[in-house]
């Protein structure tokens, strides 16, 4: 039988002192400060915001592959279907999830209910174009089959255009976003509601899910409290269903010195910190069983760039990230980053975020049958011919003259890498009186940083850059800008 589904329509940083984790065990003046106090004022707080999509009506007709999931909306139109107005036929080939609905094919009079017979298998358009090409033999697409055989004499004529590539299709593996807030960022407004936002029309029939847990771990009270906490958690989510893509944010502050991120309160607001590893351990450890049980997991830090612009800080991180199991992890470099800029306009404008902060994409992959694991890091920075020539940041004012000045462009050589700019004020570098020696107006030689890549973009002036970080060279270079003065 042709396999159908119904899916509803959509379409109408700063520094803090840093407390290592010994020591935050043997604080007892403040452990027992903490016992005299409520703990809802200073344990760990867990929120998880109630689920906005409860299990539509039409589900009881969906009828699931064992162990595939199948697309909720339509390959071609990327939309699903009213009730009474049709149906999605799921793709009866192997291993594929993809579904077409009755709006975009046109099937003869009388032939609904037949199509519904144990024995009659449909293809999709996506996998009759992958047949047709192991073939090397262009046939027309009957969709249905029974026996191998075509059912309709004629083709299937397919009546709805496509949305995006043919090849592309909407993912209904289950979400899981866990959202990790330092204490005192309660109510700082983040990317993660908007991204939540825009997700949830996708799953009409639940498998998205939102967690806020904010944290303070700043003694080994709050965090056995913490733990305790997530875990009652952590199974309420292993019951509600399999998540197999888990997103982790973290908003957090960091260290400016070294990049260590906050723990939370020790006595009163003064935050606390530890190292990365520390810090990353009692966080994300009581997550563990769904963080290694996803099929990918993706780590967002939503803090200020020491932690991969100070060496010790992304020297830590990597470890973490190796240690977790996290399959993806991405950074900003800003010093004073903005959780803002990071929204969807922002990321759409792409200079919007570019100016602001370059990004860090570290990607961990299995080798020797899972026994030993790789990390590669790759920094993402915004270039625009002008105001970030290779992706270095020309100052607003010349450090000679003093003007705020638009700087003028002497030389480009694209095959060097490099670009020589210089100050546009007539008298830069002029003597004031006869006594003094005049000197050449301000330049600079901005290069691009080694293992380059200029990307493909939509502006002839600007684009993305990206540089793959190799770490036998001076780690003490690794993110420094290269701009030089001549």
């Amino acid at each position: 039988m042709a396999r159908t589904k119904q899916t509803p329509a959509k379409a109408t940083g700063g520094i803090a002192p840093h407390v290592s984790k010994s020591l935050r065990g043997s604080r007892k003046t403040i452990v027992n400060l903490e016992v005299t106090q409520t703990l809802a004022s200073w344990v760990a707080k867990v929120e998880v915001l109630p689920h906005l999509w409860r299990e539509s009506s039409h589900s009881q007709h969906a009828q699931a592959h064992p162990g595939l999931l199948t697309n909720e909306f339509c390959m071609l139109c990327q939309d699903g279907v009213r009730e009474g107005e049709g149906c999605l036929y799921e793709c009866d080939e192997h291993d594929c999830p993809r579904t077409i609905c009755t709006q975009c094919i046109s099937i003869p009079d009388g032939y609904a209910k037949y199509l519904q017979e144990p024995d009659v298998k449909f293809r999709c358009v996506h996998c009759h174009t992958v047949l047709s090409k192991k073939s090397n033999k262009v046939t027309p697409y009957y969709g249905f089959y029974k026996d191998a055989q075509p059912i309709f004499q004629s083709f299937l004529p397919i009546v709805g255009e496509l949305a995006i590539s043919k090849r592309s299709q909407i993912s209904s593996k289950p979400v899981l976003i866990l959202h990790f807030k330092v204490v005192g960022f309660e109510n700082t407004a983040s990317p993660v509601d908007a991204v939540y936002s825009y997700l949830r029309p996708y799953f009409p029939n639940g498998g998205l899910r939102l967690a806020e847990v904010v944290f303070d771990l700043s003694t080994s009270c709050k965090t056995d409290k913490y733990s305790q906490l997530c875990e009652e958690l952590m199974n309420d989510i292993m019951q509600d269903r399999d998540y197999q893509i888990v997103c982790l944010v973290i908003t957090n502050h960091t260290n400016d010195e070294n990049g260590d991120p906050f723990l939370g309160y020790a006595v009163g607001n003064s935050y606390v910190t530890d190292t990365i590893p520390e810090f990353m351990s009692a966080l994300l450890d009581p997550w563990s069983k769904v963080i290694r049980g996803a099929a990918t997991a993706t780590l967002f830090f939503l803090g200020c760039g020491a932690i991969v612009n100070k060496v010790e800080g992304f020297s830590g991180l990597r470890l973490a990230v190796v240690d977790h199991a996290i399959l993806s992890t991405i950074a900003f470099t800003a010093k004073h980053f903005h959780p803002a800029f990071t929204s969807f306009p922002a990321i759409i404008e792409q200079s919007g975020l570019g100016m602001h902060t370059d990004i860090i994409l570290m990607t961990t992959t299995s080798q020797d049958g899972g026994s030993t694991t790789s990390l590669e890091c790759i920094r993402y920075s915004w270039a625009h011919s002008t105001s970030r020539p290779w992706g270095q940041i020309l100052p607003l004012q010349c450090l000679q003259c003093g003007c705020p000045t638009n700087w003028k462009r002497l030389k480009a050589n694209f095959s060097g890498k490099y670009m020589i700019f210089e100050c546009s004020f007539a008298d830069c570098g002029r003597a004031k009186d006869k006594s003094e020696a005049s000197k050449l107006p301000q330049r600079y030689i901005c290069k691009a940083p080694k293992n380059t890549t200029l990307l493909p973009g939509k502006r002839r002036n600007a684009s993305w850059m990206e540089i793959v970080l190799d770490f036998s060279q001076s780690p003490t270079s690794m993110l420094e800008s290269d701009v030089k003065m001549d």
